[in-house]
């Protein structure tokens, strides 16, 4: 099961957006992911990324900032 992590800034809306997006393509497509939102501004600094929201999939950034991904485009980050 892949670990995917939604790494936000509070009160941010794309970060919601993305969380959502994410939670939609495990759905849609049947992937066998645990998704998680993580609101800490800690966590952001440790990705080493200073722009939100973030994708952590199993440890690794895949994408940070905007456009967010489509879905499918979250199905190969997610999978790969």
């Amino acid at each position: 099961m892949k670990e995917v992590r939604v790494i936000s800034a509070v009160n941010c809306a794309n970060c919601e957006a993305l969380f959502q997006l994410v939670k939609d393509a495990v759905k849609n497509f049947g992937l066998d992911a645990k998704v998680e939102k993580v609101v800490d501004f800690k966590e952001v600094a440790k990705c080493g990324v200073l722009t939100t929201p973030i994708l952590v999939v199993d440890g690794k950034v895949k994408h940070a900032g905007k456009p967010l991904p489509t879905l499918d485009q979250l199905k190969e980050l997610i999978e790969g």
